[in-house]
Formats: structure tokens, sequence, C-alpha cells
């Protein structure tokens, strides 16, 4: 993984200033996104002593300088710049980093940079894609990815995703006024989950029987279902649900049971995902 990044002369020696003061031997820094791919991204420039750096950081030398920058916030701080603003005592560091704001898109194709945990689809048995493996993105909704591997399709979970430096549909809920769980913002949560064989989510394939919220013990139950009982995915799809429902301010507890009473069928889809299947 590689970062477009440059450091001005002056910035440079500036931060090597700053990391001088600290007296600690081979005291680098490390550049990282908050909330990346949202209105609310902040860029951050923070010390880094030795060892104290993630495996999966990129490195890069700006001649005695060396930054790391993490992984999951590399397609933000593609195109960054950092410079000096200022004069004498006045001096402050500025960072541009014109992509912070805008959400990531991964590439078609890509080589794992670390051997990954993944899911094979359908059958949701648990395997290791190994570091180098060359992989082609089928579908990349709701943070995790379908990929492409010899010839089988496997699915990276959020978190691996971002371990790989990637993130996709990242949604920031305001927390509400009157300090309640908000329906709407569950059904829009539950929207980001995905069916890891067809891009359509799991509100408009009809999944979703029931959403209870009680506001007392501040927590959400949902019953749904799966395209087919056989389905190996279904645990995996359930956990994703509860997980990001966990995501919506003021949740505090989710549960998700999996029922098949009444059984899913076709004349379950909304109008969304018709179109999207071609179906009308």
């Amino acid at each position: 993984m590689n970062i477009d990044a440059e450091v001005t002369p002056e910035a440079r020696n500036y931060l090597l200033s700053l990391l001088a003061k600290q007296e600690v031997p081979g005291m680098a820094a490390r550049v990282y996104v908050e909330k990346g791919g949202t209105q609310q991204a902040e860029t951050c420039l923070a010390f880094c002593p030795p060892g104290e750096e993630s495996r999966e950081d990129v490195r890069k030398d700006f001649d005695d300088l060396t930054l790391y920058f993490e992984a999951a916030s590399v397609p933000y701080l593609q195109e960054m710049e950092i410079g000096l603003h200022g004069e004498g005592s006045l001096q402050t560091l500025t960072i541009k980093a014109p992509n912070s704001k805008k959400p990531a898109k991964p590439p078609k194709t890509f080589t794992l940079s670390q051997d990954c945990e993944a899911l094979r689809v359908p059958y949701g048995n648990s395997v290791t894609l190994p570091e180098g493996a060359s992989v082609s993105i089928t579908q990349a909704l709701g943070g995790s990815f379908t990929v492409n591997y010899e010839g089988n399709l496997y699915r990276l979970s959020p978190e691996v995703t971002r371990k790989l430096g990637f993130q996709s549909d990242v949604i920031l809920f305001e927390p509400p006024e009157d300090g309640q769980i908000s329906e709407q913002q569950c059904w829009d949560a539950m929207r980001l989950v995905y069916d890891p064989e067809i891009p359509v989510n799991v509100v408009s394939l009809g999944l979703i029987y029931k959403l209870e919220i009680d506001p007392q013990s501040q927590s959400v139950r949902v019953e749904m279902t799966l395209t087919s009982p056989g389905c190996g995915m279904g645990d995996i799809i359930a956990g994703d649900v509860k997980g990001k429902l966990l995501q919506v301010p003021h949740v505090e507890d989710s549960q998700v049971d999996i029922v098949f009473d009444p059984p899913w069928s076709y004349d379950s889809l909304d109008e969304e995902a018709r179109l999207e299947l071609g179906l009308i």
C-alpha cells in the first residue's frame, strides 16, 4: 500500500525539532484521520515512540523524518500535504488533506497486504486468505467486501477491510435531542447490512420482520429471516444487523432473532430491490 503525501522542507525541519525535544531516540510521528469519509473528518498528527506504530501502518521517510500513516486512513490521506504557517514563535503546522471527507472507493482488484480471515460464500465456513493473494471485489457494501479468489467467493468483514486500509458506507448518526432511540435511525442502520451475494440490503430484501424498541432498557430487538433456511451466512448477517444497531445513538443492547415463519419469498422485495435485481 502506497501513500501520496508531501512534507515541505520547512515543515520537515519544524517536525524534526519537535521530535528532538521529546528526547526519545527514534521518535517518529503518526498521521491518521478520525471519522474519515464524513463531513466530520479530522486529520491528526501524533508522536509515535519506537515500537508503538501498528504493523499495518504505512511508513514513509522524508529524508531523516519518518512518518507512519494509519492503514485505515490511507485512502483519506492521499494527496495530503504538511506545511508550515507563520514565523518565529507563531509557527504552526498545517495539514491539507483534500480527500479526508470523501468516501473511499476500493479498487476492483488488489493484493492482500496480510493474511486475512474470511468466510466462504454461501457456506459460511471460516478460511484464511494468504498474504500476497490477488483478489477482485465483486461487492463492497456496508463496510464489508465480497471478493473473488481463485474462482470462489469470500466475505471480508468490516474489521478486516479497515485493517487493509479500506472503508465504505460510513454513517454517523446525530444523537436525537430528546435522548431517545430513533426508530428511523435503526432502520437506516440496518440498510447498511447486505446479502454477501447480491447488492441488496436486508431491509429492501424484506428480511426484517419486526423492530421493537424498549426505551427503558435502551435496547432494540429485531426478528428477521433468511432467503433460505439453509443459508450458511445467516449468523453472520444477523451479527452484522446487531452490530449496526449498536452504532445507533442511545442503543445500549440489541438482540437479533432469526425466524422462518412466515417463510421468505420474492413477494417480500421492495421496489428498490426489484429494480436492482432486474425484476421490474
